[in-house]
């Protein structure tokens, strides 16, 4: 079957919006590794090899001497705390206790008006 040119383009560029949404979805984590200058690089993966250091990328791999790395650290996944309430609890009262104070402010001063 022939298609035509509009066809395969569209087809490409569908199939390259897909891979470009799969990709998004990915978590990332791995390691963060400081160096002495003050520069960070994240890396998927890293390897001490004797004294130099591998640091792994999605794109590339980079290979630093020891002597240039001060630390590397693990990096995951934000997690959401479970022991947190929802904003939606937290401020729940809120407006009606502002009206309740705002209510004896303004009935407490001198020269108003007690009667509603």
């Amino acid at each position: 079957m022939l298609r035509s040119s509009y066809e395969r383009r569209m087809t490409v560029f569908l199939i390259g919006v897909a891979l470009l949404s799969v990709g998004a979805n990915v978590v990332q984590a791995g390691e963060v590794v400081f160096l002495q200058d003050g520069r960070t690089i994240r890396a998927e993966k890293t390897e001490i090899i004797g004294d130099r250091i591998r640091i792994e990328k999605p794109a590339e791999t980079i290979e630093l001497p020891r002597s240039d790395v001060l630390s590397i650290h693990q990096v995951s996944p934000p997690t959401v705390s479970p022991s947190v309430p929802p904003p939606a609890d937290v401020y729940r009262d809120m407006t009606q206790q502002m009206t309740d104070k705002v209510r004896r402010e303004i009935q407490g001063r001198p020269g108003t008006s007690r009667a509603r």
